[in-house]
């Protein structure tokens, strides 16, 4: 209930902030109207520009107020719709047979240990793909020291979507929450916090016994986000389809 009052009133604000920045514009075309019809420019001139600038400033002052109200609301969403989200299971080849998945697939392979391609999109006019194949007994310290190791690597190419394998002895309930939140936290990041952003990552964990993998699947909202193509190339890689 708390929430959905956070939300009328961030709409309240950002409406009033639409119609105020309206009625700025209004001033300034009254104030023309007027001065064609011979009213003294002297006298309308003040109340048209109080009008036009106070109103911008005015609107501004509202957006500002609207905007985290409706982020926060955005992302509790997000938060709740992929909380009750299962994570996808598919089968995935060991080690060896991952990296030679990548390269039949044209993935080349670099100095830093990545796997790295560079795919044509519409949308973006082009995406890179880095893979890296790790091993660990803890996902989100496997990912905190990869994403260290690529900011280290200085990587500033756009559209960046980082693809990384985790391979653990056995993954757990505990492995799959674990999963679940960091996947959850870099969907959220592009899909509410900054979708603009250049770089994206996607955990999947792979239990080594069965070599069962395990990775968070984006909604149809976010296709056409950084994730929702390392979705995408998983599909095409693994033999999931489009």
């Amino acid at each position: 209930m708390e929430e959905d009052n956070n939300v009328k009133k961030g709409m309240l604000l950002l409406g009033t902030s639409i119609v105020v920045i309206l009625l700025a514009y209004a001033c300034l075309i009254v104030g023309a109207i007027l001065q064609e019809r011979g009213y003294n420019n002297a006298d309308i001139l003040p109340v048209v520009l109080t009008g036009f600038f106070g109103g911008n400033v005015l609107a501004i002052a509202l957006f500002f107020k609207a905007y985290p109200i409706l982020v926060r609301s955005d992302c509790a969403r997000m938060d709740a719709r992929y909380a009750g989200k299962e994570l996808t299971e598919m089968s995935f080849p060991n080690w060896q047979a991952l990296v030679r998945t990548f390269l039949l697939d044209k993935f080349q392979f670099i100095e830093e240990g990545y796997y790295r391609t560079k795919r044509f999109s519409f949308l973006r006019d082009s995406v890179c793909y880095y893979a890296r194949i790790t091993e660990d007994t803890d996902i989100e310290n496997a990912f905190r020291r990869e994403g260290i190791r690529l900011y280290q690597t200085q990587r500033r190419e756009k559209n960046l979507c980082l693809l990384l394998f985790v391979y653990l002895d056995e993954v757990g309930e505990e492995d799959k929450k674990a999963l679940k939140e960091l996947n959850k936290s870099s969907i959220i990041m592009e899909s509410v916090l900054n979708p603009n952003t250049s770089v994206s990552a996607l955990v999947v964990a792979i239990d080594r016994r069965s070599n069962t993998g395990y990775y968070m699947e984006i909604g149809r909202h976010g296709r056409f986000t950084l994730y929702g193509y390392g979705c995408r190339m998983i599909r095409k890689l693994f033999g999931q389809g489009q």
